[in-house]
């Protein structure tokens, strides 16, 4: 005959029913999300070199955002400083020459687990604590974190830390044009650098990211500032404070010889092109990054 459960009975894993005082709960389980302490943020500048990064940094500063004060030296190719943190240049730098993809190769497959990998990540590790003992909201940016972002996404867990991402974008012509004024890198394998720093970056966050373009910063900089203060909870800019770091030579949009570009990063660049602040499509936007990257794949 079926027994229905009774309201002092309990139900096991065998169909059978005890008497509630015969029963043991199991032991208690990983505590709930609203248990555990609230994610310190960290705000993480992504793109590829001479997409304006240091301006995006500087204006960071500007609104509050913490930086290291160990920061590598500026150069005659960029004489107001990249704002970026010597430590984590360095790490990184290093694992791209152990992984033998230094300066701008894709990574080789299984990097993640490699023993190279395993140093880099407890050297990372230890910055990341020294960095945020210091209290208050602070970031960093590295053009060659893109494609280590799984290594800092697992970093970031593991720390209990919620990283907000942040695109720098320009007109990818005159990223070539700058990388050959600035290096003499080829139009081609700086093309190569633009494309894949910018699909990794958009493809390891899915998009998740807050995108400025660097030709806004000429054309809307009030705007495209309090837009980056109000996603990141810092202070909105006071106007003469933007406009000491806004200077118009920065702006070389109008230069009469842009280099031309390939078609796949063309129609990435079309992709993105209207793309701003946090609020845009992404779903589209990512199938045309995967196109990307199985274009670049092939290439490798």
């Amino acid at each position: 005959m079926e027994h229905n459960k009774g309201p002092g009975e309990t139900l096991t894993a065998r169909g059978t029913f005890l008497p509630r005082r015969a029963y043991n709960p199991p032991p208690m389980g990983p505590p709930h999300l609203h248990d555990l302490p609230p994610c310190r943020p960290v705000t993480v500048v992504l793109g590829a070199g001479r997409s304006g990064t240091s301006l995006l940094m500087q204006v960071l500063a500007a609104l509050g955002l913490r930086v290291s004060e160990q920061l590598i030296e500026a150069r005659r190719d960029n004489p107001r400083g990249f704002f970026e943190d010597a430590a984590i240049v360095r790490i990184q730098a290093n694992l791209l020459r152990a992984l033998g993809a230094w300066p701008f190769h894709p990574l080789p497959n299984g990097w993640l687990g490699g023993t190279a990998t395993a140093t880099a990540r407890e050297a990372l590790k230890a910055v990341l604590r020294q960095r945020l003992a210091g209290g208050g909201p602070w970031g960093f940016k590295d053009p060659r974190t893109a494609p280590f972002l799984p290594l800092w996404q697992e970093l970031f867990a593991a720390e209990n830390l919620a990283p907000r991402y942040l695109l720098a974008l320009r007109q990818p012509g005159r990223v070539l044009h700058s990388y050959a004024q600035a290096y003499g890198t080829p139009a081609q394998v700086a093309e190569a650098v633009w494309l894949r720093r910018t699909c990794d970056a958009l493809w390891h966050t899915r998009a998740d990211c807050h995108i400025v373009h660097y030709e806004d910063w000429f054309i809307r900089p009030g705007e495209t500032a309090e837009a980056l203060a109000h996603h990141l909870g810092l202070t909105e800019p006071a106007r003469d404070v933007l406009q000491a770091l806004i200077e118009p030579d920065l702006d070389r949009s109008g230069d009469t010889h842009p280099v031309m570009i390939g078609g796949t990063a063309r129609r990435l660049y079309t992709a993105l092109r209207t793309c701003r602040g946090s609020d845009f499509e992404r779903e589209g936007l990512l199938a045309v990054v995967a196109e990307c990257r199985e274009v670049l794949d092939r290439q490798a």
